[in-house]
């Protein structure tokens, strides 16, 4: 006989809670990724697949150790670094903030409207396992 599960172990959330690898500062809205500790430090490579997007909600820096807010899927906020366009597909820069991605780079998010140069811009993000490299 099948046993019967009345409990979800699935997390639905949007975000997730990681441990800061280093002091980071201006940390809302930029691109994360896990170190091999499996600690949070900020994107450093353009074109690099990041964990998250660190959620607008946390301190604007934060401590080694601390704990950091970021987004994995759905509609929310980054920061982007260069003006872009509605429908742009965006990836990490080398300072963690969102820029247009081009041809070999891993595409993390879409603009969905039209974003200014150093400003928050409304992304939705896109599911890593989906979405190719350019």
């Amino acid at each position: 006989m099948a046993k019967q599960y009345i409990t979800n172990g699935i997390n639905t959330s949007t975000t997730r809670v990681g441990v800061a690898a280093e002091d980071m500062e201006n940390v809302a809205g930029k691109a994360v990724k896990l170190n091999s500790d499996g600690l949070l430090e900020i994107c450093n490579t353009k074109g690099e697949m990041p964990i998250g997007i660190v959620t607008i909600d946390n301190e604007a820096d934060v401590s080694k150790g601390d704990n950091v807010t970021y987004q994995i899927f759905a509609v929310g906020i980054a920061a982007i670094s260069a003006t872009v366009t509605a429908g742009t597909e965006l990836t990490p820069g080398s300072d963690g903030t969102l820029v247009a991605a081009e041809a070999g780079d891993f595409v993390c998010a879409i603009a969905m409207n039209d974003c200014n140069a150093n400003a928050m811009g409304t992304v939705k993000r896109v599911d890593y396992y989906k979405k190719e490299a350019k």
